[in-house]
């Protein structure tokens, strides 16, 4: 949202709702920001002022890490009216003027990540029983680094993030491969063993 009035009222909207919020005000620092952190979703105005619209920036995040769920906000009734091209398919899609409480847009980021969470099960499943578990390019990165003997404040700094960040993805790289926070084996033992036994695939 490049409105830092509007940017700030809905950040502290979804974080008094239980998301943990990054925000930024252009395409460029949002794609950098989905890099870094690599996050469950992205809520994007779609008029983002001069250079790439927030349509620009779904598109490129839906090819280039299809596994970020999208919504959409905008002041038009149509994506068309911002640029050429349309929105990713499902991509939910919230008018400005018609948004009379803020918490429809966690409402759509729920749905959003409900329906990711049904597609991961479904795709999933044949993978299990196979024993191979898949990871993203990012994730996979992590791994290599893990493998290594790299510290999460080694691995920030390779990867150019902060520790918190490296923190997050390493997290998430464990859930990925099915590794419970709750487990009484050591996940960073068991994620290298798993990358080393050619179980793990992007």
């Amino acid at each position: 949202e490049d409105d830092s009035f509007t940017r700030q009222l809905i950040s502290n909207a979804l974080e008094q709702q239980g998301f943990r919020v990054s925000s930024c005000d252009n395409a460029a620092a949002a794609i950098d920001l989905v890099r870094s952190i690599e996050p469950h979703v992205l809520v994007s105005d779609l008029d983002l002022g001069k250079g790439a619209t927030g349509l620009d920036l779904m598109r490129l995040v839906n090819r280039e890490f299809p596994w970020v769920g999208l919504v959409a906000i905008s002041a038009h009734s149509t994506s068309m009216l911002v640029g050429e091209g349309s929105l990713p398919e499902g991509t939910p899609y919230l008018v400005k003027s018609a948004i009379k409480d803020l918490s429809e847009i966690g409402a759509a980021i729920q749905l959003t990540l409900s329906e990711l969470a049904g597609d991961k099960q479904e795709k999933s499943k044949d993978d299990k029983q196979a024993g191979v578990f898949f990871v993203t390019q990012a994730q996979a990165e992590t791994l290599r680094l893990l493998a290594q003997g790299l510290t999460n404040q080694s691995i920030a700094e390779v990867r150019g993030t902060s520790l918190r960040a490296a923190e997050t993805i390493i997290v998430r790289t464990y859930l990925s491969l099915g590794l419970s926070r709750e487990s009484k084996r050591n996940n960073r033992v068991e994620a290298v063993s798993l990358w080393r036994q050619g179980k793990v695939m992007v």
